[in-house]
C-alpha cells in the first residue's frame, strides 16, 4: 500500500493552485477577480499577420515602437431586445491594464481576456438590401479623385456589400466640368468596387444651386426609377451608418405619396437667421416620386434678364425648398435622426453621445472623422451597434468604433447628456453654444477636456478579420493636452487600445 499524503500537503498544493488562477489568469483560462468569461484568446488565423498589420498601421501614424499597450476580446452577443444608448457592463473592461511594450520586438500580440457583451441583433453590411433607394450627388472629378476629399472608402461602407459587389442602390453621379476620359475613369472607380452608378456630365450651363436641383430631373428621368421608392440628394461627403434602418424608417411614408423629408441644422441661429424650414442638403434630402414629378414640371430654374433665379437662391438646397413652395403644397417632413452636423471643432461630444444618426456630414471640412475606420466594426456586431456605448466598472466606456474613454476620477456626470465639446464658430459669448444647439442635442453637458477628467483613445484603424470578426486599434498620443490637466505632465509614450470582437 503507498503510504498516504499528510492532510496538510493536499491543501498547501491546494492553495498553490488557487494563487497561480488568482494571480496569472492566463495560465488557466480564467480568473476569480473577473466573473465573466476571461479566456485568453487568439482568434482564428495567424497572430503574426494581425502584429504585422498593427506594427504598420503604428508606423505609419509616427507611433512607437515604444507604447503603452492594453488589449480586450469582445464577444458580442445578439440577444438584445433593444440598441441602448448605454450598456452596463458589470467588469471592468481593462482588468490587466496597460503595460509598456516595445512593439517592434514582440513576435506576437499580447494576448487579451474575453469579455461578454450583450447587443442586439442587426445586419451586416453585407446582408443589406437598398434596392428601393437611388442617391444623387454633385461634385468635381478633383474632389472624387483627390485622396483627401474622395467619398469612395465611405460609398464603399455603405453602398456595397463590403466584398465589391452593390446592395442594390443606385448611384447618380454628376461631375462639373470634366471630360469625357474623366467620366470615363470615375465610372470604372465605381465599378470596381462594386457601386451601381450612373456617371454624367454637369450641365455646363447652372451653377451650383442650379445642377442641385438639376439632380432631381436625373433621379426622376433614371431607367430605374419606377423600381425604386425614395430618391435622395446628398453631398459628397454624405455618410449612411445604418442602411437597414435608413430603410425601415422611410418606410413609414408611402411612396405613391408627394413627401419631402430631411433635417435642419442642429443651430438655431442658422434656422432664424435663412427664416424658411427647409431641408439641409448634407443630412440628405428625400424625395417620393411624386415629389419629383413636381419639381420637374415647375420652373424651378427660371431666371430673370440679370441671370437670377426668379425662386432667388444661392444654395442649392434652398432653391429645392423655394420651387416647392412657390409651385406646391408639400412642406417638410422633418427627421432628426438625418444630421448636418453644422458644428465645429471636437466632434467627440456628438460621436459619445450614444445617439443612431442616419447620416453623418462634414466629417472632412469642419471635422475630421473616418467614418470608414468608424464603421468596420458593423462587420461583426452589426449596424446597430457602431457608436453604442459600453460602460465597464472600472470607468471606462467604449463608443463603438469612435474612442475608448477614461474617466479616472469616476462617471459622476450624466452620461445621457451630450458633452459640450464643438463650438459655433463664435467664440465671443461663453454661452453661444448651449443656446445654438440645446433645441437639437437638449441641455450640454460641460467638456472635459483639459481637466484630466477624461483621458480617450480615438479609432486608428479597423481590420475585418473573417467572418464577423474586427479588430480596432485605438490612439492616445502623449503630446495631446486634451487629456491633461493644466500642471499635469504628459506621458512619455502613446498609448494604444487593441480591441478584438468576436461572434
Amino acid at each position: 500500500m503507498l503510504p498516504r499524503t499528510p492532510l496538510h500537503r493536499w491543501l498547501a498544493v491546494a492553495l498553490f493552485l488557487l494563487v497561480i488562477v488568482w494571480y496569472h489568469p492566463n495560465f488557466s483560462g480564467s480568473s476569480l477577480a473577473d466573473s465573466s468569461s476571461t479566456t485568453s484568446f487568439s482568434h482564428t488565423g495567424s497572430s503574426s499577420d494581425d502584429l504585422a498589420w498593427v506594427k504598420t498601421l503604428l508606423k505609419e501614424n509616427s507611433i512607437g515602437p515604444e507604447i503603452e499597450y492594453a488589449a480586450r476580446t469582445i464577444r458580442y452577443v445578439p440577444d438584445a431586445t433593444e440598441r441602448k444608448s448605454i450598456s452596463e457592463v458589470n467588469q471592468n473592461l481593462f482588468p490587466q491594464s496597460f503595460t509598456n511594450i516595445s512593439i517592434d520586438k514582440k513576435q506576437n500580440l499580447p494576448s487579451s481576456r474575453l469579455l461578454d457583451v450583450h447587443v442586439k441583433h442587426s445586419p451586416r453590411p453585407d446582408q443589406v438590401d437598398a434596392s428601393d433607394l437611388i442617391f444623387g450627388v454633385s461634385t468635381t472629378y478633383d474632389r472624387f479623385s483627390k485622396e483627401k476629399t474622395s467619398p469612395m472608402k465611405e460609398w464603399v461602407r455603405w453602398l456595397t456589400d463590403g466584398n465589391g459587389h452593390t446592395n442594390g442602390a443606385g448611384l447618380i453621379l454628376s461631375l462639373f466640368n470634366t471630360t469625357e476620359e474623366n467620366l470615363g475613369k470615375a465610372a470604372k472607380t465605381l465599378e470596381d468596387v462594386g457601386i451601381n452608378a450612373t456617371v454624367v456630365p454637369s450641365n455646363m450651363d447652372l451653377d451650383m444651386p442650379g445642377r442641385y436641383v438639376d439632380l432631381v430631373h436625373m433621379l426622376y428621368n433614371h431607367p430605374t426609377r419606377p423600381s425604386r421608392k425614395y430618391l435622395v440628394l446628398i453631398d459628397d461627403d454624405t455618410f449612411f451608418p445604418y442602411m437597414t434602418e435608413f430603410r425601415h424608417t422611410l418606410n413609414q411614408f408611402d411612396p405613391k405619396k408627394p413627401y419631402y423629408i430631411g433635417t435642419f441644422t442642429e443651430r438655431v441661429d442658422w434656422i432664424l437667421q435663412n427664416g424658411a424650414p427647409f431641408a439641409y442638403g448634407g443630412g440628405g434630402i428625400v424625395l417620393t416620386a411624386p415629389t419629383a414629378q413636381k419639381v420637374v414640371e415647375a420652373p424651378c430654374l427660371e431666371k430673370n434678364a440679370e441671370g437670377v433665379y426668379l425662386l432667388a437662391s444661392d444654395q442649392g438646397d434652398r432653391l429645392l425648398f423655394n420651387c416647392l413652395k412657390a409651385h406646391t403644397d408639400i412642406t417638410l417632413t422633418y427627421l432628426p435622426a438625418l444630421h448636418q452636423e453644422d458644428q465645429f471643432g471636437d466632434p467627440s461630444g456628438f460621436y459619445e453621445s450614444g445617439i443612431q444618426p442616419l447620416s453623418l456630414h462634414h466629417f472632412k471640412s469642419w471635422h475630421h472623422v473616418s467614418p470608414a475606420k468608424m464603421h468596420t466594426v458593423a462587420d461583426a456586431c452589426g449596424e446597430s451597434c457602431f457608436l453604442q456605448r459600453f460602460q465597464f466598472l472600472d470607468n471606462y466606456i467604449i463608443s463603438n468604433g469612435y474612442s475608448v474613454a477614461h474617466y479616472p476620477q469616476g462617471i459622476n456626470f450624466d452620461p445621457m447628456q451630450t458633452e459640450g465639446t464643438f463650438g459655433s464658430a463664435n467664440e465671443d459669448d461663453p454661452n453661444r453654444n448651449e443656446l445654438v444647439f440645446s433645441y437639437t442635442f437638449g441641455q450640454l453637458r460641460k467638456s472635459l477636456n483639459n481637466t484630466g477628467k477624461k483621458k480617450s483613445w480615438e479609432i486608428l484603424g479597423a481590420k475585418k478579420e473573417g467572418d464577423g470578426r474586427v479588430k480596432q486599434v485605438y490612439l492616445k498620443r502623449r503630446g495631446d493636452g486634451r487629456w491633461l490637466a493644466e500642471s499635469e505632465e504628459a506621458p512619455m509614450r502613446d498609448s494604444v487600445v487593441v480591441l478584438t470582437w468576436i461572434p
